[in-house]
């Protein structure tokens, strides 16, 4: 089935939400190591923090749905664990953007992976 442009625009924005909560994990990791203070677990993070990046842009180079879906969830996930760091550090900044990032992934990839179920039943219909 060809996917309609309402249905590929669902993976673009997925895409984009994803990507950028992978841009700005990378930037925040990025400043901690310029920091004076930064540290060896500054260089870990941003390290995660990038390779996450790529894995991100090769799907949107790919157009991978599945690939996109999965990372999209784990971005969540990591906005999650900031949200609970914020939290135990008393910060309503970095309480309330990692928050508010999780859900906007979470929701991207919900509808994403709605849409993939779609496609897939209307697949079977139609073999």
């Amino acid at each position: 089935m060809i996917p309609s442009e309402n249905e590929s625009s669902v993976f673009w924005i997925c895409a984009g939400i994803t990507s950028l909560n992978a841009v700005v994990s990378l930037g925040f990791s990025a400043a901690r190591v310029l920091a004076p203070v930064g540290g060896e677990a500054a260089l870990y993070a941003a390290s995660r923090s990038m390779a996450l990046l790529l894995v991100i842009l090769g799907l949107f180079w790919f157009r991978s749905k599945e690939g996109m879906a999965a990372l999209a969830i784990v971005m969540g996930l990591v906005q999650v664990f900031d949200t609970g760091i914020g939290l135990l550090a008393h910060a309503v900044g970095k309480t309330v953007g990692p928050l508010v990032f999780a859900v906007a992934t979470f929701a991207s990839a919900g509808f994403l992976l709605r849409e993939m179920e779609k496609c897939r039943l209307e697949s079977d219909k139609t073999n």
